[in-house]
C-alpha cells in the first residue's frame, strides 16, 4: 500500500472537495449542524458525508434474539453477524470481495454510532492494523447515533490481488447522504462517488482488515473507458449487495 493514499480517519463530513478531484482532499468549512465528525473510508465530495450501510449478501439471514450472534447463509459469507457487524467468509476471491465490502461499511457504521468500533474491530479488524486503519479506529470510537444517514452502495468490487493469505479488494460506490444544513432546514439529498482499497489479511480463520484507504471519484462520465491502472480495467466480482444489518 503506497503511504501517500489519503487516510480514512483523516476524511470527515468536516472535510469537502470536488466531486472530480481524485488526488487530493482538501479541508472544508463544517456542514453539519452539530460539530460532529463522522468516520468514513475514503472521503467526502463536495457534501457533508460519505459513506453507510449495505451490507454484501445475496441470501436471507435467520437472526436470533437476546443479542446473541446471528446466523446468516451465504455462498462466501458472511456466515455471522457479532454485535451487529457481518464476519465469518469464504477462504477464496469471492470471500474476499465480500469481506472487503463489509470491512468499509462497518467502519462508517461505527462512525455514524449505529454499531461499536470495538465490535467492528472484534469481528473484522487484524490484530495488527496498520497506521491508517489504527487511527480511524481510535477516530470513531465512543459515538453517538444522530438522526442524519449515510448508505454506501457498492458498485463495482474488484479483487486487485489475491493469494491464500493477503487480498486487495477495491470498492467503487455511490453514496447517498440525507441530513438537514440546521436544524429547521428541510433535509436535503446528496449523492457522490467514491473508491474504497482494503488490505485483507487471512487470520484466524476469516478475511481480516490490515489497511484501509480511499480516494473521491471517478464519477460514472469518468469511466466509460478505465485506463490500464484503474482497478475498474479489471474483472469485476458479480455479486447482487442487498443485505442490511439495522
Amino acid at each position: 500500500m503506497a503511504d501517500g493514499r489519503p487516510k480514512f480517519a483523516d476524511i470527515t463530513p468536516d472535510s469537502a472537495t470536488t466531486a472530480t478531484d481524485t488526488e487530493n482532499v482538501a479541508p472544508a468549512r463544517p456542514l453539519a449542524r452539530r460539530p460532529r465528525r463522522w468516520v468514513v473510508p475514503a472521503v467526502g465530495a463536495a457534501a457533508l458525508v460519505l459513506c453507510g450501510l449495505v451490507v454484501l449478501l445475496s441470501c436471507r439471514a435467520h437472526t436470533r434474539t437476546g443479542g446473541e450472534d446471528a446466523a446468516i447463509r451465504a455462498a462466501h459469507g458472511p456466515t455471522t453477524t457479532r454485535a451487529g457487524v457481518p464476519a465469518g467468509y469464504a477462504h477464496d476471491k469471492h470471500g474476499a470481495a465480500t469481506a472487503g465490502v463489509n470491512t468499509v461499511q462497518a467502519l462508517t457504521q461505527a462512525g455514524q454510532g449505529r454499531v461499536s468500533m470495538d465490535a467492528v474491530v472484534a469481528a473484522v479488524i487484524a490484530r495488527d492494523p496498520g497506521p491508517q486503519l489504527r487511527k480511524s479506529i481510535e477516530v470513531g470510537k465512543g459515538r453517538s447515533e444522530g438522526r442524519d444517514v449515510v448508505n454506501m452502495v457498492p458498485a463495482a468490487v474488484t479483487v486487485t490481488s489475491y493469494s491464500a493469505s493477503t487480498a486487495e479488494v477495491s470498492v467503487w460506490t455511490m453514496v447517498i447522504s440525507r441530513g438537514a444544513v440546521t436544524d429547521n432546514a428541510a433535509p436535503a439529498i446528496i449523492t457522490a462517488w467514491s473508491t474504497h482499497t482494503v488490505d485483507l489479511v487471512w487470520e484466524a480463520g476469516d478475511w481480516k482488515a490490515k489497511e484501509v484507504a480511499g480516494h473521491v471519484g471517478p464519477t460514472p462520465d469518468q469511466t466509460v473507458s478505465p485506463g490500464p491502472d484503474s482497478p475498474l480495467a479489471q474483472p469485476v466480482q458479480p455479486g447482487y449487495y442487498s443485505f442490511y444489518i439495522n
